[in-house]
């Protein structure tokens, strides 16, 4: 009969792969919130840009149509600004799902590697117990 670990090793190894699987989504998520949160700061830095670009303009002189354009495409980069923003605070709450995730999976794991290797350490023992009574008894009869 296979000792006790043995018969936990394939759920130590079922939950070390679900561990590895929720580590590496934590790491896309991570990967995808870092770009929206690059992409925000790009359309910030280009709105900046182009709010001077149109302080300039209109201390030389603009035409109502001109100002109009400019606060037109002032608007719906406020506009993409805000969806942006929307974006990163999604992509934040599936970071922190995928970090919440991939905690629990992660515990898990450990738990289990650490009952293994307290199984394996007391079938070591046992075997370590029997080999030591197995070796008392052939010196008892040997006198």
């Amino acid at each position: 009969m296979a000792p006790p670990s043995d018969r936990f090793k394939p759920i130590q190894k079922i939950a070390l792969h679900k561990e590895r699987k929720a580590a590496a989504a934590l790491g896309e998520s991570l990967k995808t919130r870092e770009a929206a949160m690059q992409r925000l700061d790009e359309l910030r830095q280009y709105l900046a840009e182009y709010q001077e670009r149109f302080a300039r303009a209109a201390r030389n002189g603009l035409s109502s149509s001109q100002i109009l354009e400019y606060q037109v495409f002032i608007s719906k980069l406020e506009t993409a600004i805000a969806q942006q923003e929307g974006n990163v605070a999604r992509t934040q709450k599936n970071c922190d799902s995928s970090k919440a995730d991939w905690r629990g999976r992660y515990t898990k794991s450990k738990a289990m590697d650490n009952a293994v290797g307290r199984m394996i350490d007391e079938e070591r023992r046992s075997d370590d117990r029997k080999e030591q009574s197995d070796n008392d008894e052939h010196g008892q009869r040997k006198r």
